[in-house]
């Protein structure tokens, strides 16, 4: 059989997710959808006295006022972020390379962090202890979710089983608590991510050239490629 794809990234981004991935994959494929993750948008807060804004996720977009200079991580943060009148100053591919940027170029002080409750780099910290001044607030809630019956079923099987992996924290959710049968082959975000995948849990770990979603897709023809060598492997002869 054709190998499958578990996608356990939040609501609406894993529809949007495995619709791509259709695309790019041009030929029918199984997609079994289950957030380990649901956003939950909480109140936004007075910006007070903030000078400047930093966004590290597209789910802290919603909170940020207008009119403040824009700092944030990822290219579709970014268009979205323009797409909405915000004045937006500088798009860094991830977490590590916008600390980097500031480093040379800080935000006016003092900076605004919107982020979520789990925090895979807290700026805001990296910023106070180069001697800026920052705040950050959580604007939305990361509930944990359970693996869905399907997605276990398919875990408990014997065909191949591509898991793109988009955040550490997801990643440590899913080897925490999912039982793994199937051959997998993981697709991860970046290097991080890929850190965080259990020695001997996984075929293959494959990484994407950037830490997006674009880059996720132009890595899933390779491994599809290599989940069906995987499910050759293991098929009765």
């Amino acid at each position: 059989m054709p190998p499958s794809l578990l996608i356990t990234r939040p609501a609406p981004d894993d529809a949007e997710f495995a619709q791509a991935a259709q695309q790019t994959l041009g030929q029918p494929a199984s997609m079994v959808r289950s957030p380990l993750i649901e956003i939950e948008p909480l109140d936004a807060p007075d910006p007070g006295d903030a000078q400047s804004l930093i966004l590290t996720s597209k789910h802290a977009l919603f909170a940020a006022p207008k009119g403040l200079p824009l700092w944030v991580v990822g290219p579709r943060l970014g268009a979205l972020a323009r797409e909405a009148g915000h004045d937006l100053r500088h798009v860094a591919p991830d977490a590590a390379h916008l600390v980097s940027h500031f480093k040379t170029t800080p935000p006016p002080a003092p900076a605004l962090h919107l982020h979520g409750d789990h925090m895979a780099c807290d700026v805001a910290s990296v910023l106070r202890g180069m001697g800026h001044a920052a705040l950050d607030h959580a604007v939305y809630h990361q509930h944990q979710r359970p693996l869905t019956a399907e997605a276990q079923r398919l875990l408990e099987g014997e065909t191949a089983v591509i898991l793109p992996l988009f955040s550490p924290r997801t990643c440590h959710i899913f080897f925490q608590n999912a039982a793994v049968r199937a051959p997998l082959v993981v697709l991860a975000l970046s290097n991080a991510v890929a850190a965080r995948v259990p020695r001997g849990a996984a075929r293959a770990v494959i990484v994407a050239d950037r830490p997006d979603a674009e880059a996720m897709l132009m890595a899933l023809p390779g491994a599809w490629e290599i989940a069906k060598r995987v499910e050759g492997e293991i098929s009765p002869q």
